[in-house]
């Protein structure tokens, strides 16, 4: 499953974006600006964050992956779920190094 492909796509319409039992990432606008010491201009962008201590689902990320993967909601959630405990196992194997 292309799940990072998924986030990125609904991170590019949506201010926020809940893996469910993982965390969301958040994006902000920065506004463009110009930088009058090096008279340049650049752009509007949008930064990520990531809160750990949202994990509730809210079906956006389910809705999306059943509609591209052709899947029912409840098999899209399971599919995150197996791909949040395989990131979990990642991520707690780093901290017994």
């Amino acid at each position: 499953m292309k799940m990072t492909q998924y986030i990125s796509a609904l991170l590019y319409r949506y201010p926020c974006v809940i893996v469910p039992g993982f965390g969301a990432f958040i994006t902000e606008i920065q506004s463009s600006f110009y930088d009058v010491e090096k008279q340049l201009f650049f752009p509007p962008q949008k930064r990520i964050s990531f809160n750990r201590n949202i994990v509730n689902n809210d079906g956006l990320l389910a809705n999306h992956i059943a509609t591209q993967e052709r899947l029912s909601y409840e098999e899209a959630v399971t599919r995150i779920q197996a791909m949040v405990a395989d990131w979990n196992n990642t991520l707690t194997s780093f901290d017994s190094l």
